[in-house]
């Protein structure tokens, strides 16, 4: 378990794969901002940075602040209970819409195979 936000938003960093800059940038809030928190001086961040990260990167509001609980959740705040299908979905929603769009008909191509397969049989 994490036990202060500075250890939560590097867990984030890290199983999103980005660094202080990415964050700044996808969440709006300044690099100095971020940076107060990570070095632990902004001790009290405002309802809409905890706001934003959890809707930006579907991070559960409960984990985000206190360290408990799973670390993301599904959109619509959908709980699943598997944090790695969870943080694979995260991963998936920083990249740009025309790469998840060939992800996605990688994965309609794999789901329809195994159709085909056994119609063969």
């Amino acid at each position: 378990m994490k036990n202060s936000l500075p250890q939560r938003l590097e867990q984030i960093f890290s199983d999103l794969g980005m660094n202080q800059i990415d964050f700044s940038r996808r969440t709006g809030f300044g690099q100095s901002y971020i940076s107060q928190i990570l070095n632990g001086s902004k001790t009290n961040p405002s309802s809409r940075f905890y706001d934003t990260v959890c809707r930006e990167f579907n991070i559960n509001p409960g984990w985000l602040k206190t360290g408990k609980g799973e670390i993301y959740v599904l959109p619509g705040g959908i709980n699943d209970g598997d944090s790695e299908n969870a943080e694979i979905l995260a991963k998936f929603r920083l990249l740009p819409k025309s790469e998840q769009r060939i992800i996605e008909d990688m994965i309609n191509a794999l789901l329809i195979k195994p159709e085909t397969s056994k119609k063969k049989k």
